[in-house]
């Protein structure tokens, strides 16, 4: 499925984070074939227009995804997606975001994302944990990971090919704040509590920044 229309906005910049149309596809392809943009991803192949219909076509009646265009300021063509995924299991669900058009890197789109996808997932869907993955070696997606309060529960090692090296994965767990006593009646583990405390700040930020227009 496709998720609802929302901005993210402050310090004066905002994103919008929207469905994908099949007007959008072309553009996918366009930038989906770069080995930059994949460097740290699962893809690894070019992918044609039938390829993403079909991708399409799959994901707009998936009831266990919910995915988003991303749209900043600015622009009026998607710069990246962004979703949740495995919905459908234990409370819980996946995230995952791909910025294709390189300009936007860094400039934090990312973190929007994350904050309003955030938000969906914990006040929407009612997820207690999302879980998510990124390359070691991928220091932006990782930073931006955790600025949104998830913890570093476990590395898959070598399990990554790109250029001749292989690379590490990082797991990570975001723990909803306001779910903690169900989730740990026995007591929150110390180690998750850094984390907790920067998902607690995370959620009431996107609580003030986001909204359904």
């Amino acid at each position: 499925m496709f998720g609802m229309n929302m901005i993210v906005s402050y310090d004066g910049f905002s994103v919008s984070l929207r469905p994908l149309s099949a007007a959008d596809l072309p553009n996918l392809v366009k930038h989906f074939n770069s080995m930059k943009v994949h460097m740290y991803t699962m893809g690894l192949f070019a992918q044609t227009l039938e390829n993403e219909e079909d991708w399409y076509n799959k994901n707009r009646t998936d009831p266990t995804s919910c995915l988003w265009a991303i749209v900043p300021e600015g622009t009026d063509s998607p710069v990246g997606i962004t979703g949740l995924h495995n919905i459908d299991v234990n409370g819980s669900c996946t995230s995952g975001i791909i910025i294709w058009d390189t300009s936007w890197w860094g400039k934090g789109v990312a973190t929007r994302s994350h904050l309003a996808r955030t938000l969906f997932a914990a006040d929407y869907l009612g997820r207690s944990t999302i879980k998510s993955a990124a390359r070691i070696a991928n220091k932006g997606s990782y930073r931006a990971l955790l600025r949104l309060g998830y913890n570093k529960v476990g590395i898959e090692p070598r399990t990554f090919l790109r250029a001749g090296k292989y690379l590490d994965t990082q797991i990570f767990c975001w723990i909803n704040p306001e779910r903690v006593n169900i989730l740990f009646p026995e007591g929150l583990p110390k180690k998750y509590e850094k984390g907790v405390l920067a998902a607690g700040k995370a959620l009431s930020e996107a609580r003030k920044t986001v909204s359904f227009p």
